[in-house]
């Protein structure tokens, strides 16, 4: 029977689930703790990161930049280490506890992180990620409903997969006009000989991205 159920993950050396749970206020760990907390701040922006990279291959560095903050922020943080009862597991001083009482948004936040660390060390980068993914999954969800339009591309193949399963979009550059160092491209999609939208821009990728816009706007 798992001690910690709520965190869903059984730990194979729980050594570094110890570390993950003690407090600086106590001294047992201090160190230890506050290096769990730094790697798995990174571990989670990485994880978070790769996902959004991967699904949402037209947003931009801004984009993405935002969609993250809105996933993985400090009280996104607390509210899963209290989700997973980290308040409870937490081991603070008697005199972290006389002072304070429980544990603090920001305690929660860097327990969670550590956490992340711990089940890292324990069972490697994979394991790991997949651990993050599924504790953000309805964040995850969430924010590809709010910014899909981010994705024009991606949302005109859904649109065109359900008129017909045999075609998707095609993007057609159809001239290229000025000088090399200005030129300006335009792309028309189609969904096998309909035309579907027109884009104009100084990069083929984000003509492509005004034409799929440009053929959603016309569809609503």
């Amino acid at each position: 029977m798992q001690a910690y159920p709520n965190i869903h993950y059984t730990f194979i050396n729980e050594k570094f689930l110890d570390i993950a749970l003690t407090h600086p206020s106590l001294s047992e760990h201090a160190q230890d703790y506050q290096r769990y907390e730094f790697l798995g701040d990174s571990l989670l922006s990485w994880s978070i990161s790769e996902w959004l990279f991967e699904h949402f291959p037209d947003a931009d560095e801004g984009d993405m930049n935002a969609m993250r903050v809105a996933i993985v922020n400090g009280k996104s943080l607390s509210k899963k280490a209290l989700e997973m009862h980290l308040d409870k597991y937490l081991k603070i001083s008697d005199s972290q506890k006389k002072n304070f009482g429980e544990p603090s948004s920001k305690m929660l936040e860097d327990s969670f992180e550590a956490l992340i660390a711990a089940i890292y060390l324990d069972a490697g980068s994979t394991i790991a990620k997949d651990w993050i993914l599924e504790a953000f999954k309805e964040e995850l969800a969430c924010v590809s409903k709010k910014i899909k339009i981010l994705n024009p591309k991606g949302k005109l193949q859904e649109w065109s997969q359900a008129q017909d399963a045999n075609h998707l979009p095609e993007y057609k550059l159809i001239k290229s006009s000025g000088p090399d160092h200005q030129k300006v491209h335009t792309v028309k999609v189609f969904l096998g000989e309909r035309e579907l939208g027109t884009g104009t821009d100084s990069s083929i990728k984000n003509a492509e991205i005004s034409a799929a816009k440009d053929a959603l706007e016309a569809l609503q």
